[in-house]
């Protein structure tokens, strides 16, 4: 069982993370012209989620803390975790990402206007570039440990905008099914499209980072023997499960887009396809989920085949 507890706080840590930063940056970015929206809209949810991840942070710090003396949480000393904390590059990362983190949810609280969500989006951001400090990307020194650093953070922000966007439209189809007529529906329809150009070039940069993480990781070259070992086997689970986000994502664009708009267009029942995005949506983000739940596990892996 305490072979799943890291894993498991990687799973809710980097969940909370994504989220926070996808539904701040998405609505800031991909909603800044949606006027028919409440502003407050998801507002009580992210608020529950910018609480917990302080907290989420510091368990999960005192955890990694644990495994790396061979000792459970309960045994930890408070000399060996202020060490820790104050005389290393991890430690100093934490307290800055939970700093801002705390920053992030004051913004929420007690900001006003446009700067509550650019405030909470830029501090969640910046956590999650700096997830980069602990994990395969701070083995890698050197010039190319930064650069491994930074393409790991760019790579976490692309795909939180993804799933941002993902939880967002998800969110709004289930607006438009609970509100009769087309005053939802359309708007949703058109930003859906709108969105199309951003996309793929999210989906661009997931996949490049992607390519360069593994390389500073393992090595493209060491593919086959990676894929001998757990670490292998998991991510290409995880190349496989984002094929299905991608391949969900493109039916989306071809049949359900198509069809509610063709269906508001002609003014007709547009349930049955509002019914079908729904559906879709929720596949895709299930399995954005599955993902997360991949790369937590991943972390906690070595790459390199046993001798």
């Amino acid at each position: 069982m305490e072979d799943w507890v890291q894993p498991g706080l990687r799973f809710l840590h980097y969940t909370l993370l994504l989220g926070l930063f996808g539904w701040a940056g998405f609505r800031g970015v991909g909603l800044r012209t949606a006027d028919w929206l409440p502003a407050r809209s998801g507002q009580t949810t992210a608020l529950i989620a910018a609480a917990l991840a302080p907290l989420m942070s510091i368990v999960l710090m005192l955890a990694s803390i644990a495994a790396m003396m061979g000792q459970p949480m309960s045994a930890l000393e408070w000399s060996m975790v202020e060490a820790m904390t104050l005389d290393t590059d991890m430690g100093w990362a934490f307290l800055t990402r939970t700093a801002l983190l705390i920053v992030g949810l004051l913004a929420l609280l007690f900001a006003r206007g446009e700067a509550r969500l650019a405030i909470a989006a830029v501090c969640f951001g910046a956590v999650l570039m700096m997830l980069g400090w602990s994990g395969h990307a701070a083995a890698t020194e050197g010039a190319l440990g930064l650069v491994h650093r930074i393409g790991n953070g760019v790579h976490l922000l692309a795909a939180g905008l993804w799933l941002g966007a993902i939880g967002w439209f998800l969110h709004l189809s289930v607006r438009a099914h609970r509100e009769p007529g087309d005053a939802s529906a359309r708007p949703l329809v058109t930003i859906m499209h709108r969105f199309a150009p951003l996309g793929v070039a999210l989906v661009a940069i997931v996949s490049v980072t992607g390519l360069l993480n593994a390389q500073l990781i393992f090595g493209l070259q060491n593919g086959s023997a990676t894929l001998t070992t757990s670490y292998g086997l998991l991510l290409a689970a995880k190349i496989a499960v984002v094929g299905g986000m991608l391949a969900s994502g493109a039916h989306n664009a071809r049949t359900s887009r198509r069809s509610v708009r063709t269906n508001i267009d002609a003014d007709q029942n547009n349930d049955a396809a509002l019914g079908l995005l729904r559906r879709s949506l929720a596949i895709e983000l299930t399995l954005g989920i599955v993902v997360i739940g991949l790369v937590a596990i991943l972390g906690t892996l070595s790459p390199m085949p046993m001798e």
